[in-house]
């Protein structure tokens, strides 16, 4: 794979995304009261069905489910475009793991939330749509353009052995 790299600025805006993001979801998912996550679903499964999308797909249920997998793309896309090293496996075992603990502090700590395994699944699935999407978004980019970021690339080895004399 050739060597590509991100101009500064790309870098800092994709740095700046992935941090205003990550913290925005951090105070979304660790709040205390689901007041506020509640009212969106809520006014968002209404507006689909105002668009004439049938109840299946709006129903707040649904629509809380849709919002979790969105929710999660951003950060592996983002990430898997800054670092791209570790793979869409290693970003969806991140996702798990990450929401598995949201769900947790959820269930242990904040006793307005309630926790749901469906959530980790939506969570996971959002990390895995971001690395793929991130996968595509490397492979248009045309060359020279983006890639190497801070570690190196999978296919390119760490250290150059010399011939033996």
């Amino acid at each position: 794979m050739p060597d590509r790299r991100l101009s500064p600025r790309v870098r800092w805006t994709l740095r700046a995304l992935l941090a205003a993001w990550g913290g925005a979801l951090a105070l979304v998912l660790l709040a205390p009261s689901s007041t506020g996550p509640d009212w969106a679903i809520f006014h968002l499964a209404e507006a689909l069905r105002g668009l004439g999308l049938p109840e299946v797909l709006s129903r707040p249920g649904r629509v809380e489910s849709m919002l979790n997998v969105v929710a999660f793309v951003p950060l592996s896309l983002l990430g898997s475009l800054l670092w791209p090293r570790p793979s869409w496996r290693d970003w969806t075992a991140v996702g798990f793991v990450t929401s598995f603990l949201v769900e947790a502090a959820q269930a242990v700590v904040l006793d307005a939330r309630q926790a749901t395994h469906a959530d980790v699944v939506a969570n996971t699935l959002g990390m895995l749509i971001g690395a793929l999407l991130a996968l595509l978004v490397r492979r248009l980019l045309p060359a020279g353009s983006e890639g190497g970021a801070d570690l190196p690339d999978r296919d390119t080895p760490t250290e150059q052995l010399e011939p033996p004399r």
